[in-house]
Formats: structure tokens, sequence, C-alpha cells
């Protein structure tokens, strides 16, 4: 007997999340080699720009997130969701 299509979703959701996970530690990893390389001065300063962009959307990226988990963590303390 072959797999639910709720099983099957499971899984699929799990490999999603791992590949969302995976690659944003990369990312996070790459900028960092990248802040390195700048704060040896072998980055120009529209290089030095644009990762100071990149590092702020990413930084934005996590606070919009960590807002969105503290705010459900809220309403489940309040028995609300």
């Amino acid at each position: 007997m072959g797999l639910s299509n709720a099983e099957r979703q499971r899984r699929w959701r799990a490999k999603r999340d791992e590949l969302v996970r995976g690659s944003t530690e990369v990312l996070e990893r790459a900028l960092l080699q990248e802040a390195e390389r700048c704060s040896r001065g072998e980055m120009s300063e529209q290089e030095r720009i644009a990762l100071a962009d990149r590092l702020a959307d990413a930084a934005m990226g996590h606070l919009r997130r960590s807002q969105e988990l503290a705010g459900l963590a809220r309403r489940l303390r309040a028995g609300e969701a």
C-alpha cells in the first residue's frame, strides 16, 4: 500500500523546509566571508556598499521572522491560536 496524501505532503514540506534552512545558512556564511574580505581591505567602496545593503536586507529578514514567531508565541500563551 502506498503513502497517503497527508504523508506525502508531510515529507515534501520537511524536505522543502530543510532546503530553505540550508540555503539561508549558506547565504549567511557567504556574507560573513565577504565581510571578512572587506575587513582585510580587499573590496572597493562600491562592493562594500553593496555588501552592507545585502547584510542589512538579511538582518531585516531575520527581524521580521523573529517578530512573526514572537507574535505567534504571544497568541499561544494567551490561548488565541
